[in-house]
């Protein structure tokens, strides 16, 4: 873990209700210097149970997706749902510059917690909700799962190969999607609240946000085809290796973005300049997604005859994105995850030393860094209860015993 450092954040105080659906919205704040107390139920977040964990050992301090998201926090037990975890929970408001949460549509107003009532005691108060399908409109209390968010987004049926079923990616991008989205607003409310004082409450929709997080450029595709005289709609369907082919090598698969004339040939001069795609019908790029089938079988030829690292090395020298398909240990070990200090060593007082991704930028003057590692069950209750909150020992000692905290 680095020294404290500040960062873009520091200063800001942000209350974490969410749970692993929304916890990566919070770790972002964190990261750039936040102080986030993440404020989970007594028996715990039941992020907690999700697997792998630290030496393949279930436990609720072992969730390596816990343990991720949830670094650079500070955490608390607190139960929402009695008078007097209301209670306290309106205390923290009164000195917190944002809360996050991502209960159902209408749960925090049930509690007497929505933004109408936290905001009289917080004028400055940033609120930020993320649900399914937001807290307005037809889908409100509707359901969801990242798989539901991910099909009804509209993208599905985009990935995999033409009649064959569509694919899910991996681990939840429609959640972190809507994580992201939900933190840039946050940013962005805070910068406006330096100007206006005034703090705002933010809806983000994971149906809505994990559309134009994970495929955007559609979007601008939709909105020309409604100006007058504007192409039609663009259709979607799988295109598997159409676009975006992956063709395997001598040692792996690497992934081949040649979409320009440009690029198709910077490609044809890494393979040394095959005479059978020479010809100039190839560098068309419609062409080439209408004969994909045979385009791919004649590339093998040449793809399998170098390893990833020439690929790529031979696609950054001539102009063409080629990047190796790496393994988990591939990506830690790459030269550019080495040089760019990516990995950062955590100590957690019971899940033991590791290695955790640290944050996907990197700034000058405000460095989003990784302090601390996530918090065990209640480590923190102590210290903000009574140091910060003041309440006395026994006070605290009497809402564990009720079960409150």
């Amino acid at each position: 873990m680095t020294k404290e450092q500040e960062g873009a954040l520091s200063g800001y105080c942000v209350l974490d209700l969410t749970d692993s659906n929304g916890a990566y919205c919070t770790k972002l704040l964190a990261d750039l210097g936040a102080d986030v107390i993440k404020i989970e139920r007594p028996e715990g977040d039941p992020g907690r149970g999700i697997p792998p964990f630290a030496g393949d050992t279930p436990h609720p301090e072992k969730s390596l997706h816990f343990l991720h998201r949830n670094a650079n926090k500070r955490g608390v037990t607190l139960k929402l749902d009695t008078v007097e975890g209301s209670n306290i929970l309106k205390r923290l408001v009164k000195t917190a510059d944002v809360m996050v949460d991502n209960s159902p549509p209408d749960y925090m107003a049930g509690l007497g917690l929505d933004y109408s009532v936290l905001s009289e005691i917080n004028p400055g108060l940033i609120m930020a909700s993320i649900t399914e399908f937001g807290h307005t409109g037809p889908y409100k209390e509707y359901k969801g799962s990242n798989l539901v968010d991910f099909a009804m987004s509209g993208i599905m049926i985009t990935s995999g190969y033409p009649g064959k079923e569509p694919c899910l990616l991996p681990g939840s991008p429609a959640y972190d999607s809507a994580s992201v989205h939900a933190s840039v607003s946050i940013v962005a409310a805070l910068y406006m609240r330096g100007t206006t004082g005034q703090g705002q409450y933010i809806d983000t929709s994971v149906h809505v946000t994990s559309r134009t997080g994970l495929y955007p450029w559609i979007i601008p595709n939709y909105s020309y085809a409604l100006n007058p005289g504007g192409p039609p709609p663009t259709s979607e369907n799988r295109m598997g290796a159409q676009i975006y082919p992956v063709y395997p090598c001598k040692d792996g698969f690497i992934r081949i973005i040649a979409l320009t004339p440009r690029q198709w040939d910077a490609l044809m001069r890494v393979l040394d300049n095959p005479d059978v795609l020479q010809t100039e019908e190839w560098r068309s790029f419609m062409y080439r997604i209408g004969n994909a089938d045979d385009l791919y079988a004649l590339m093998l030829e040449f793809t399998t005859k170098y390893t990833m690292r020439e690929l790529f090395e031979a696609g950054r020298r001539e102009g063409v994105p080629i990047a190796p398909i790496l393994s988990i240990a591939d990506f830690y070990n790459s030269p550019q995850t080495k040089a760019r200090e990516y990995f950062v060593e955590v100590d957690h007082p019971v899940a033991g030393k590791a290695d955790y991704p640290g944050p996907p930028y990197k700034w000058t003057e405000t460095p989003a860094t990784v302090r601390r590692p996530a918090p065990c069950l209640g480590e923190h209750n102590e210290e903000v209860y009574c140091q910060e909150l003041g309440l006395s020992t026994d006070d605290l000692a009497s809402l564990t015993g009720g079960g409150i905290v």
